[in-house]
């Protein structure tokens, strides 16, 4: 969903120790495997397989990050990141987190395009992180990043983290939606259309033990007060043999929420979900959960998820997904990897295979789909 908001790729810069003098950090990835995707089931059309050379293991990335010790415990950072594809050369194709910020005995405060909470959960407690063949987050056609964002961070205290997040206008410039969420695409300027989120994440960690708590409501300002509620909930907890992970996810709508241009159905289900027969008056309703393992041996690790996504608002909508993967460490910064996944949609569903956990960039192909591949960290 494009409503979501602030994870913390904030939280190293943020507790790093104090520098006398500003410092910059390049850091980043790159990762190039061979993909296939085939098969069909649920709505989807009959499709031929596809083979690829790209990124599949994980998202190709740089970055530029640093800080600066301003004195009496405070200090500025900030966080600039580009995503590449390097199977087809070129410089940055895509904009990664970016964000100012300051950092101090009070916490943390960042402002810019902020990486999602909800997104980052699913990355969290997923075996797969947000970036593979096995990923669940694609089967929420969620979008991992927010623009015009805003995040507070609070110190932690006995094990608790609190995150408290805004977003003026997630899509865009503010202002640059108008017309697009009315009847008859009327612009009435200012700030209508604009589509603001607010979002709350408690998080607890304790030893092996990882909870986090997250809600979410966003609404279409200027034309209507019907929200999308977001409820998401994940644990984890590491037991040194095998470490387990599950997370659970609530998404609710007010009636007609989703009709008459109030909220982009496209940000909501791009592609992935039939809503032709969404009736005036009838409410969004759905549920997400999924299960996870690894388990780990020297370099070596097994890794293992079984989720499903149950449509409350359309009959005969429901779909799963398992998948099967693992990782060989050569040293701290590359690794070998390979994956398999497998969907099984209901007759109205169309879930694809997306090694990207959103629906921005790379395509959803097939039911069924395997990659292996090599990443190196700089």
């Amino acid at each position: 969903m494009r409503k979501k908001i602030i994870a913390l790729a904030v939280a190293a810069a943020a507790s790093s120790a104090a520098f006398a003098e500003s410092n910059v950090t390049i850091y980043g990835s790159i990762d190039m495997g061979w993909m296939y995707r085939s098969g069909n089931n649920g709505a989807l059309p009959a499709i031929k397989s596809q083979i690829a050379l790209q990124s599949a293991g994980s998202q190709s990335h740089i970055g530029f990050k640093g800080t600066e010790d301003l004195g009496n415990g405070l200090k500025a950072l900030f966080d600039i990141q580009y995503r590449f594809a390097p199977d087809i050369g070129g410089g940055p194709v895509l904009g990664g987190h970016q964000y100012l910020g300051l950092t101090g005995g009070f916490g943390t405060v960042v402002a810019g395009y902020l990486d999602g909470l909800r997104y980052g959960i699913y990355g969290k407690y997923s075996p797969f992180g947000n970036y593979s063949m096995g990923n669940f987050t694609s089967m929420t056609t969620q979008y991992d990043r927010a623009t015009n964002a805003m995040a507070y961070i609070s110190p932690a205290f006995k094990g608790f983290t609190l995150i408290l997040a805004t977003a003026t206008n997630t899509q865009g410039a503010e202002g640059s939606l108008n017309g697009v969420h009315t009847l008859g695409g009327v612009a009435n300027g200012g700030n209508n259309g604009d589509d603001r989120l607010f979002s709350a994440n408690l998080i607890y960690a304790n030893g092996p033990l990882s909870v986090d708590l997250d809600y979410e409501t966003t609404r279409a300002v200027g034309y209507s007060n019907n929200r999308l509620y977001v409820l998401t909930t994940g644990a984890s907890y590491d037991f040194g043999a095998v470490k387990v992970s599950g997370l659970y996810d609530i998404i609710k709508g007010d009636p007609n929420s989703l009709i008459g241009g109030n909220i982009d159905l496209d940000a909501v289900t791009p592609g992935n979900q039939n809503l032709g027969n969404l009736a005036a008056g009838q409410s969004y309703n759905r549920r997400n959960w999924f299960l996870g393992a690894e388990v780990p041996f020297g370099r070596f690790k097994a890794m293992a998820g079984y989720g499903k996504v149950k449509d409350r608002t359309l009959n005969n909508a429901d779909a799963s997904k398992w998948a099967i993967g693992a990782r060989y460490s050569m040293s701290k910064r590359t690794e070998f990897y390979a994956d398999y996944g497998q969907i099984k949609n209901d007759n109205n569903a169309r879930f694809t295979m997306n090694p990207m956990g959103n629906s921005l960039g790379l395509s959803g192909v097939g039911v069924k789909g395997f990659a292996i591949g090599m990443k190196h960290s700089f």
